[in-house]
């Protein structure tokens, strides 16, 4: 009798810790996909990730080798070699069609930025820097794109947080190809209440731009400048975890 009991009890255990991995495989797989196809829409450029690590602890995730890839107007190749994004993640906004992101970590190791003839700079093709009416898409898909940013939540975010490692800049325009590479040496820099996912990718061209002596975006930067601190305000809680982390993976 006690023996059965035992038995029953090592069953339901042994059930409920394969169950609580599958969900957490579930969940993180399910979010690998979500974020995978929504970066894509919102870049206009492929987008793949290796892994997706959730963190129970802080109600968020790591993205884990983050690649994206060029504009589709231009050569396949990688734009953008992010190795670590941690994302914390307020759900109470979610009735309200608000996703809230508490702290948003970027670990930005290597750009591949490119000046092509008749094409000019591949940053400046991804989705948000287009004018409307730009996009070369059928009547069909237009009407999906419609639908997918009707059911999109917008998303704000609290704290951005990145960093910024080695620019490569290639000139193809003249008869000769010109390299270039810089060291941007950003670290931690933060910013606070951003307004969507193209208000991130402003704010990285924006500083890339800055550190390879292009002076565009400074209009659509001015907005932003009163939000910048210095990465030594607020090093308490998940914020230093993100800082130490992005640190971290920046010296591999």
């Amino acid at each position: 009798m006690i023996k059965g009991l035992f038995r029953f009890v090592f069953g339901l255990i042994r059930l409920a810790f394969f169950l609580i991995v599958f969900i957490a495989i579930f969940h993180a797989w399910v979010i690998k996909q979500v974020i995978t196809f929504s970066l894509s829409h919102q870049l206009g450029a492929g987008v793949s990730i290796q892994n997706v690590k959730m963190d129970w602890k802080n109600t968020g995730f790591e993205i884990q080798g983050l690649e994206i890839g060029n504009p589709y107007n231009f050569p396949k190749g990688v734009l953008a070699n992010v190795p670590l994004v941690i994302i914390s993640v307020d759900f109470s906004g979610i009735p309200e069609g608000i996703l809230r992101l508490k702290t948003v970590g970027i670990n930005l190791r290597e750009l591949q930025v490119m000046n092509v003839p008749q094409k000019g700079l591949n940053l400046l093709d991804l989705k948000p820097f287009r004018k409307s009416g730009e996009e070369p898409f059928s009547s069909s898909r237009e009407a999906v794109q419609a639908q997918i940013k009707k059911c999109m939540p917008e998303i704000i975010i609290d704290e951005l947080i990145f960093s910024i490692g080695d620019i490569n800049y290639l000139d193809m325009r003249g008869p000769f190809l010109k390299q270039n590479r810089y060291k941007a040496g950003i670290r931690a820099a933060t910013y606070y209440n951003i307004r969507g996912t193209q208000d991130v990718i402003v704010i990285l061209v924006g500083e890339v731009f800055k550190k390879i002596g292009l002076g565009y975006l400074e209009a659509q930067l001015q907005k932003f400048q009163g939000r910048s601190v210095s990465s030594g305000d607020r090093k308490i809680g998940f914020l230093s975890h993100v800082m130490a982390a992005l640190n971290r993976n920046s010296s591999d």
